[in-house]
């Protein structure tokens, strides 16, 4: 299908509802197919003999209710239609609250015209050929000019281009502890991490947590009595915990890390949510810190993208392991993430990301009064939920698996006070808000009744 045309017919509403209706229909029945291009808005509202602001008005309200995305220099798109919410004579569909993925925001159909952009290019040989290890300068020029705008300093010669965060965390922590070394991190962390030291062989060893995140003073105790030299942190919505670290508590974590002659690692792929991120602790430890940010929560996971920023002392080092670990990162899934960067779809996406955060942040506190612990201000993808007395986290991740909701128990590296013992919701995996409302009220009423589970 070439172009599409609303056929609204007299309208008893207002007109711009009766197009996004009809388009809606359409969708529906199959007469328009998701991917579809819309006529530029000026076109429609003369085929219409309507206002361009009515039309303006009809695009808006279609990309609020996820029918359309528009992206600039490119046109606006159908969207492929998300499942509807269960009715009330439906089973309820399964959710998972255990994985931290980004919620839906037309991603799909953006990538999808990115890469047949690539596609049709009359010369690919740039990114089907071997590419330096660090990534086409090109690329790396883009990702560091796209952070920089964002108020964390990035020079291309030191950025190195990755095959998402998890692979730059593992490049990281390999040039800088060995099997059996120790590595320290916070008490509650990335089950990533966990995963790789596990891998590696290195030993873990967890810092207190309060509400403004890594305690300073515990740091500087395990620093000392275990002898580490590396330091793993999430310092801007940490997982699972969702804590934001202040920034004067990061000019302390960072004097701690230099006076135990330390390095950091740290973990920054959700700075992307905050309008200006908090400034990396990485920053005032340029000689000592590793900086790792990802496209997997921004876009898409399966891009499989990221970033390092390394000190410039180790860019050799860091160089020769990219071509140990993989070589590089693919230049076609990096040259759709840059595409994005240049022509505003990822800085489209971003918005959309941040909207989609802030309402199921609100909803999740709304449905949780009390509950779930307040601590960031722009929203979030996860949140944490203490367990209140007398209930066990065995119980309630059976209980809600029989409900038909996937819940993980916290990655933990030292047995917690009971008080402080929970587990991370994450919003993201479930499609739709109706849904999300009805998964967390579900919780809720769980964490509400007597504990329902007992094991002999």
């Amino acid at each position: 299908m070439r172009d599409w045309t609303p056929d609204v017919g007299p309208a008893s509403g207002p007109r711009y509802r009766a197009i996004v209706d009809t388009l809606a229909a359409d969708i529906t029945a199959g007469r328009i197919k998701p991917g579809t291009r819309l006529p530029p808005q000026r076109d429609m509202a003369e085929r219409l003999g309507l206002s361009l602001g009515t039309i303006s008005k009809a695009y808006a309200e279609a990309e609020r209710r996820g029918l359309i995305s528009g992206e600039v220099g490119r046109g606006t798109f159908v969207l492929r239609p998300r499942p509807r919410a269960n009715g009330p004579d439906q089973p309820a569909m399964p959710a998972n609250l255990a994985l931290n993925v980004p919620p839906p925001t037309g991603e799909e159909q953006v990538i999808a015209a990115t890469l047949a952009e690539i596609a049709a290019d009359t010369d690919m040989s740039d990114l089907l050929g071997y590419a330096p290890h660090q990534g086409l300068r090109a690329h790396r020029d883009a990702m560091a000019e796209w952070l920089s705008a964002q108020g964390i300093a990035a020079d291309p010669d030191r950025l190195a281009i990755t095959s998402g965060a998890q692979h730059a965390l593992s490049i990281a922590l390999g040039l800088l502890a060995g099997r059996g070394d120790a590595v320290v991190t916070e008490s509650l962390t990335y089950s990533g991490m966990m995963a790789l030291a596990s891998h590696t062989g290195c030993r873990l060893h967890g810092v207190d947590l309060d509400e403004a995140g890594a305690v300073p003073e515990s740091l500087d105790r395990v620093l000392s009595s275990t002898g580490a030299r590396v330091v793993y942190l999430m310092p801007t919505l940490q997982t699972p915990t969702g804590t934001v670290m202040p920034e004067a508590r990061r000019g302390e974590i960072a004097d701690v890390i230099r006076r135990n002659d330390a390095c950091l690692i740290e973990d920054d792929v959700y700075a992307f949510l905050f309008p200006r991120p908090p400034r990396p602790i990485s920053s005032l430890l340029p000689e000592r810190g590793f900086y790792l940010m990802s496209f997997a929560k921004c876009l898409a996971p399966g891009l499989r993208v990221g970033a390092m920023i390394a000190p410039e002392s180790f860019r050799d080092r860091v160089v020769n392991a990219l071509r140990a670990t993989g070589w590089m990162a693919a230049p076609a899934m990096v040259e759709t993430a840059v595409r994005l960067i240049r022509g505003g779809g990822l800085g489209r996406q971003i918005s959309l990301k941040r909207e989609q955060a802030r309402l199921r942040y609100d909803l999740a506190h709304r449905i949780l009064r009390g509950r779930v612990r307040a601590t960031s201000p722009v929203g979030s993808f996860h949140v944490w939920l203490p367990l209140p007395a007398g209930r066990t986290l065995t119980a309630l991740l059976t209980q809600a698996a029989l409900a038909g909701i996937t819940l993980a128990p916290p990655a933990a590296l030292q047995p917690l006070d009971p008080a402080s013992t929970g587990v991370r919701l994450c919003l993201g995996g479930v499609d739709s808000i109706m849904e999300l409302d009805r998964v967390l009220a579900t919780l809720r009423d769980m964490l509400a009744a007597a504990e329902a589970m007992s094991f002999v």
